[in-house]
């Protein structure tokens, strides 16, 4: 592999189709509240698992290979890796939250804590409802959407003239070495 860009594009497009579901399930308890939660929750346990798995490895790959060579060329102070770096630590924070969130709402529903009372109303006033869920969704969703937009509108052709054919490929070299290190 010489060039990055398309296996970062792939990677890009494989994480919204996995992100498709969590849209759905957002619409669907906006529209229908608590009731949505058991159509909703294999969908949001994938896509809590896939954000702290496939986008970690993700953002890593442009943390750790693509932005230090772009770094190299205009360097680190407020250029575009460093906004893209917050995002990234943006999106891994409400990934996150939407995480506990729906760890949280698992618990609730667990014969022993609602047999507790006390614990299911302190779990519920912690925000483990459906309103949070959908909150933190919603917020997820808009994330990964202008964040991966600036990527492949501004970001990746920015690399592409800006990155010699032989940075390209060390950058590939370091994706290869981060999945096997």
């Amino acid at each position: 592999m010489d060039d990055p860009i398309p296996r970062l594009l792939e990677e890009h497009a494989a994480i919204m189709a996995e992100v498709a579901p969590l849209r759905r399930a957002v619409a669907d308890l906006k529209q229908r509240g608590e009731a949505a939660l058991p159509g909703a929750r294999t969908a949001l346990a994938a896509v809590a698992h896939m954000m702290g798995t496939c986008l970690l490895a993700h953002a890593r790959r442009e943390d750790e290979a693509l932005f230090p060579a772009l770094e190299q060329v205009f360097g680190t102070e407020g250029g575009p890796t460093a906004v893209m770096r917050l995002e990234h630590q943006e999106i891994h924070a409400q990934a996150e939250t939407f995480r506990r969130t729906l760890r949280e709402l698992e618990e609730v529903e667990h014969p022993a804590i609602v047999a507790g009372g006390e614990a299911l109303r302190t779990m519920v006033a912690a925000g483990a409802s459906a309103a949070a869920l959908r909150a933190t969704g919603a917020e997820i969703l808009r994330l990964l959407d202008l964040h991966f937009a600036k990527e492949e509108d501004i970001l990746f052709p920015m690399a592409r003239q800006l990155l010699s054919r032989q940075a390209l490929e060390e950058v590939a070299r370091r994706f290869e070495a981060l999945e096997s290190g």
